[in-house]
């Protein structure tokens, strides 16, 4: 019974975060294309086009690999903490953030890159991102699994 007084709303925060984060990287692209053809900000960047992609692709890649690394080193050491609930949602929470956030920004870095040269396959770089964002969504059975705690005590 403590434990759920102690989490009561954890899940809603976490979940409001990754949707805003979601959100704004969407409204970012939805905002770059509306710019880009209404011709209001004009690609001036062309000829930087192939190293923006180059640069583009290492950073996607990078921030993907390096934020799962991240997220299964800092969950792997939960199984240490037997039973305390709430030493474990802190650590899953701020896990959540570094993987969502080295996702995040190759999205944002990639919609910059549309910007600035208007090629649509840095659009499609920031979608397949925003999916891989959207898979890595909190639920709680996934938490509960990963923390190996009842879905009942996340809140």
């Amino acid at each position: 019974m403590e434990l759920q007084e102690n989490n009561t709303g954890y899940f809603k925060a976490l979940q409001i975060v990754h949707r805003a984060m979601l959100l704004g990287v969407i409204l970012f692209a939805t905002i770059a294309c509306f710019l880009n053809y209404a011709g209001s900000f004009p690609p001036s960047l062309q000829s930087y086009n192939e190293a923006l992609q180059v640069v583009a692709i290492i950073f996607s890649l990078s921030g993907f690999f390096i934020g799962n690394f991240l997220f299964k080193k800092k969950i792997s050491g939960l199984r240490e903490l037997n039973n305390d609930l709430p030493a474990k949602l802190s650590i899953y929470r701020s896990a959540s953030f570094i993987q969502w956030a080295l996702l995040e920004a190759p999205a944002l870095f990639a919609i910059i890159c549309f910007s600035l040269v208007g090629n649509y396959a840095f659009l499609a770089l920031a979608a397949a991102l925003v999916l891989l964002f959207v898979i890595n969504a909190p639920s709680k059975i996934k938490i509960a699994m990963l923390l190996q705690v009842r879905e009942e005590d996340i809140h």
